[in-house]
């Protein structure tokens, strides 16, 4: 079945009530990404529908990369931030500037928020994870590669570090949308360098337990890297 009759079939009412009730038996089972979850035929008995009904549902939500199947293993979540369905949404919202400049925004202000809760809330867990991704990126930098996975790393553990999980999700599609600002930023020449010591001063921040300072330190850092506030209206990649 193609990706375009999988999202219109999602449309029905009876599809879509399907759908729900696996989501509920993720919750249920309180499943996180990397988890397996049931197979089909538990979730032929637990939902009391037709088998051919349940493989078509995992099926589509193969096809949207929310779940993955390993031969021999069994069907797991998949990370948030690999989903197809992030990807077929900023199809259809990045074409338009403004979603994009909202964008851009959005992130500015979902971060600055994070790292304000992380300079109060971060445990000691969290500040080792930070330091071992902050040297991790540091050693891609001094072997003159750009550190753009460990980059995302840093961001999503001070996100994380917030301890509030519901910021945590709505960040995770958001950072994707805007995956290629990212990318372009840091293969600016000299960026890497730089963003290594901005990142450095944000975890000195969050680390000495000041709010103010690592918000500023962000904003300044994402003001850098490629988000700048244009008469009031938001954020454009420069």
């Amino acid at each position: 079945m193609c990706l375009k009759a999988v999202l219109l079939e999602a449309g029905s009412t009876k599809f879509q009530s399907i759908l729900l009730r696996i989501h509920e038996v993720i919750d249920e089972e309180g499943l996180k990404p990397g988890d397996r979850i049931p197979s089909e035929r538990e979730l032929v008995s637990r939902l009391q529908v037709g088998r051919s009904t349940v493989r078509e549902a995992l099926r589509a939500l193969e096809l949207l990369g929310i779940i993955t199947t390993r031969r021999g293993q069994g069907t797991f979540l998949q990370p948030y931030r690999s989903h197809r369905l992030v990807e077929l949404l900023a199809f259809y919202i990045l074409r338009d500037e403004t979603a994009r400049d909202n964008l851009l925004e959005m992130r500015m202000l979902l971060e600055t928020g994070a790292v304000r809760l992380a300079a109060l809330r971060a445990r000691e867990e969290d500040l080792h994870a930070l330091e071992g991704i902050w040297s991790a990126m540091k050693k891609k930098v001094l072997a003159g590669e750009v550190p753009v996975e460990e980059d995302y790393e840093f961001h999503r553990r001070m996100v994380q570090s917030s301890h509030n999980h519901l910021l945590l999700r709505v960040w995770y599609p958001v950072i994707q949308y805007g995956q290629t600002v990212r990318e372009n930023s840091l293969n600016r020449c000299g960026r890497p360098q730089q963003a290594l010591q901005e990142h450095r001063d944000i975890l000195d921040a969050i680390r000495e337990r000041n709010p103010r300072v690592a918000e500023r330190r962000l904003e300044a850092h994402l003001s850098v890297a490629g988000f700048f506030r244009v008469g009031g209206q938001g954020y454009r990649e420069t």
